[in-house]
């Protein structure tokens, strides 16, 4: 019998596994699919939220309390699996918006480093192959990035590492509760006994709590493409209009990515790629030339105001929620989940838990 079995293998629940393991407590992790084969693997891995003084100040707080233990983080995946997050600090430029006030307001109020870029030499001094109509921008040198296959890859190096317990390809069919009490998963081929669960299914995790409290979690599909480049053509992270470029070490270039509420449909578009393709361009004429080497969808756990779920739900004791954290998984994750440990052994937790509850507005 496990202590507590985590409902999910993205990064969400890959990270509060690792975390509950390390913190004593015997864990399993079930996938319905393979570790990190949804959202987790593919996003953009930009270690702040877009635009991020448009955000609540929940979201902001996890975002940048997960700044401070990202490098920490990384270095001991790293140490674990062997295998390299590629966590850089490429700094991330703001193109193509007129939110200046509001972005230093917010800099000023979270200690953050922005800065105006009011000419032309300096936004080429910043990242040289962009447009040439661009004379203004925001520019945010300290915000790193890191490559979501990769960090998936070395949580599961971890874990084996570790002696993490976990299962791929295991549908979770309900909750057991009894008197008010988790007792485990139902999956298909019987119980699984715990006396804590957590709920971390990314999109999916409506479908298993609305059994005993509705909560609002859905998918929101994004299209993404990447380029196939040479290192170095392009040196930040650029941010237009809610369109990224990512360049990564290797010379892979992604540019995402769509917002479609379609279900739990991953189908990629023609369209969506031309459309990619040419924001794309249209930010570094560069691109056109570049082979497009991939395109993909990821099904975002979106919320209304991008707010996740970080709590115990009512009613049921040892049943949690790790879920909804819409475009920020990767953002808000490493916080997120030391709030979610705090909160499953009964520590003092290192924000007020409040705002991630069910009963909040999300």
């Amino acid at each position: 019998m496990s202590e507590c079995i985590v409902i999910g293998g993205g990064v969400i629940g890959m990270m509060t596994a690792r975390a509950l393991h390390l913190s004593g407590m015997k864990v399993l992790l079930l996938e319905r699919g393979c570790l990190g084969g949804e959202s987790s693997w593919a996003g953009g891995g930009i270690i702040s939220p877009l635009y991020p003084w448009r955000y609540q100040d929940s979201v902001n707080s996890l975002a940048q309390h997960s700044k401070t233990l990202y490098p920490d983080l990384v270095a001991q995946l790293q140490d674990e699996s062997k295998l390299d997050c590629e966590l850089i600090q490429s700094g991330l430029l703001f193109v193509g918006q007129d939110e200046k006030e509001q972005a230093l307001n917010w800099a000023e109020r979270w200690s953050e480093n922005v800065q105006p870029v009011d000419d032309r030499q300096t936004v080429l001094s910043i990242e040289s192959v962009l447009n040439d109509e661009i004379e203004h921008a925001l520019w945010m040198p300290d915000v790193m990035q890191v490559r979501n296959p990769k960090i998936i890859k070395a949580l599961r190096g971890s874990f084996d590492r570790l002696g993490i317990a976990y299962r791929e390809h295991v549908s979770v069919q309900d909750i057991v509760v009894q008197s008010g009490q988790v007792k485990g998963v139902q999956i298909d081929d019987g119980v699984l006994a715990a006396d804590r669960v957590i709920i971390a299914g990314g999109a999916w995790s409506a479908g298993l709590i609305d059994v005993v409290q509705h909560v609002d979690v859905e998918p929101v599909k994004g299209q993404m493409i990447m380029f196939k480049g040479k290192p170095d053509l392009i040196k930040r992270m650029v941010l237009s209009e809610g369109h990224y470029i990512i360049p990564r070490r290797d010379g892979r270039i992604l540019a995402g990515s769509t917002l479609e509420k379609s279900g739990f449909d991953k189908t990629t578009t023609d369209t969506a790629l031309e459309a990619l393709r040419k924001t794309a361009i249209e930010l570094v004429p560069a691109l056109e030339s570049l082979p497009v080497e991939r395109q993909w969808a990821g099904l975002r756990p979106g919320t209304e105001n991008g707010i996740p779920y970080v709590c115990a739900i009512d009613d049921v004791e040892g049943l949690y929620l790790h879920a909804g954290h819409y475009r920020n998984g990767i953002v808000l994750g490493p916080a997120s989940v030391q709030l979610m440990t705090e909160l499953v052994l009964d520590k003092e937790t290192f924000c007020d838990a409040a705002a991630y509850r069910v009963s909040a507005s999300h």
